[in-house]
């Protein structure tokens, strides 16, 4: 009870008319983003980072919330009107969604897309309002040889977990490592890899190379998307949620919600892998799993459940442990940082107010979505025609100047530009992003976390295995590492086995 009585004060404090107006503005850009075919959650909060960071407090954690799940709810839009997912979470709804769109049933599939977005998101807050403060409890009990073992076992996930290419994962989050070392030693005070530059002797502030790395490189890279289909026609009325396809769908609505959660609190894993083990569920447990892929309800919403549910999965340890299990928290982390807050267990403590008025704020947000989403679906459907040429432009400049506006620095924005080059070369040869930003941001962590430790026990290496917690999580670590080789390994000697007795 006296939970739901935190969020309840939250709820009425972002009803603050400048808290509010944050949170439908990050809304309404988050469903455009969303809508857009190319860019994404990620690309999105990275954009309004440099604008939601001069908002302060929380109008701008608001902000960048109302850009995530807003384009969560957005990237429905494109997958049933066109077959064109706007962003990799909504793959899966294509599926479905399109095929309803062919029928004739587009307002159908998009009215089940939004109530299904809502009940994954207000499942999604309720996960995340009833764990974050056992978490964050149990997480104060955490030293630096506890949070050593934790980041090592988030970053085993995410280099496993993250990407087709295990090897690459690795290379990418090397990188990050070493671009996290840039700047003075947090010892000594000497500096390292600066060039002689002073402008790198803070460091590389890993938000502003985020907005270049997925802002920037989202557009230049979604240029190449060009959208020549015809919209599927649909009425206003039709996108209005029904009741029968609500009670037909419940089942689907639950377990996609509960299962993108839990799946979405896994560092690396992601709202794409949520989405894809919610259908492939469906499907399964479904009495007719041969009608998935031609054009049913209840293939649109176990899907848009679990994408929504899940980005709400992904703030758990990144409030309760400061540690961001997806680059979309990574770079809502670097706004928390901005005004002036340390993501973390000591967050709930030392800034309960402001904890809870952030998820009153979601909450506020994922309603006024089912309201956003059904007014504007007419207006974004057109935005997808509106040539490159005169929209991305404007988007660039914002970028620009929302970076430069930060420090009043120039040279922050040759940094933006350059992750922008560096994003498009990794995205071409197929290196993930998401493990260089995340090592650029626990990096510097992890090793002060390592230094700390050491310096508490005076060099001994031991104290990592006497502690039960930092045992277990380095236990865990190792079977994440070694067990998918393991795997590998046995299928080759099957395969290898196979081609034998031929």
């Amino acid at each position: 009870m006296e939970t739901l009585a935190l969020l309840w004060d939250g709820i009425l404090a972002a009803t603050d008319p400048g808290i509010f107006a944050c949170t439908i503005l990050g809304a309404v850009v988050g469903l455009l983003i969303g809508a857009l075919p190319g860019l994404g959650p990620t690309a999105g909060v990275a954009i309004m980072l440099p604008v939601a960071a001069g908002f302060g407090g929380v109008a701008a954690i608001a902000c960048l919330g109302g850009v995530y799940y807003g384009s969560m709810f957005g990237g429905a839009i494109t997958s049933i009107l066109l077959g064109i997912p706007g962003d990799a979470p909504s793959v899966m709804t294509v599926l479905d969604g399109y095929p309803m769109a062919q029928k004739g049933e587009a307002g159908r599939a998009l009215g089940t897309s939004v109530f299904a977005s809502f009940v994954g998101g207000l499942l999604g807050i309720a996960g995340l309002v009833a764990l974050s403060v056992p978490v964050s409890g149990y997480a104060l009990a955490f030293g630096p040889t506890e949070m050593t073992a934790m980041m090592c076992f988030a970053l085993s996930l995410l280099s496993v977990l993250g990407g087709r290419n295990v090897f690459k994962g690795f290379v990418a989050l090397a990188l990050g490592f070493w671009l996290g070392m840039v700047g003075l030693d947090p010892i000594s005070a000497l500096p390292r890899y600066t060039a002689g530059s002073m402008n790198l002797f803070d460091g590389l502030d890993f938000s502003i190379v985020a907005v270049g790395l997925f802002g920037l490189a989202a557009i230049f890279m979604s240029l190449e998307v060009n959208v020549d289909k015809p919209v599927a026609k649909y009425t206003f009325a039709s996108l209005l949620p029904r009741i029968s396809d609500a009670v037909r769908t419940r089942w689907q609505l639950l377990q996609g919600s509960v299962l993108g959660f839990f799946v979405g609190v896994l560092p690396g894993v992601g709202a794409s892998a949520a989405t894809m083990l919610s259908y492939a569920l469906a499907k399964r447990i479904s009495a007719t799993p041969e009608k998935y892929g031609t054009g049913i309800v209840e293939g649109v919403a176990a899907p848009e459940a679990a994408n929504n549910s899940a980005s709400y999965g992904a703030m758990i340890p990144l409030f309760t442990l400061g540690i961001p299990g997806s680059a979309t928290t990574a770079v809502m982390m670097g706004g928390l940082i901005m005004i002036g807050l340390q993501p973390g267990p000591m967050l709930f403590t030392e800034n309960p107010e402001f904890v809870w008025s952030v998820f009153g704020s979601f909450a506020l947000g994922n309603l006024a979505l089912v309201f956003l989403t059904l007014l504007l679906t007419p207006l974004l459907a057109a935005a997808l025609f509106i040539p490159t040429a005169y929209l991305y432009p404007i988007v660039i400049a914002i970028v620009v100047y929302g970076v430069f506006a930060i420090d009043n620095s120039a040279f922050n924005v040759m940094l933006t530009i350059v992750a922008g080059g560096a994003g498009i070369i990794l995205a071409r040869l197929d290196y993930p992003a998401v493990p260089l930003i995340l090592g650029l941001v626990l990096g510097p962590l992890l090793e002060r976390n390592i230094r700390r430790t050491l310096i508490q026990s005076q060099g001994d290496l031991l104290v990592f295995i006497e502690r039960p917690i930092a045992l277990g999580l380095f236990i865990a670590t190792l079977l994440v590492l070694l067990i998918p080789l393991f795997l590998k390994l046995m299928g080759r000697k099957m395969i290898a086995a196979d081609e034998a007795e031929v």
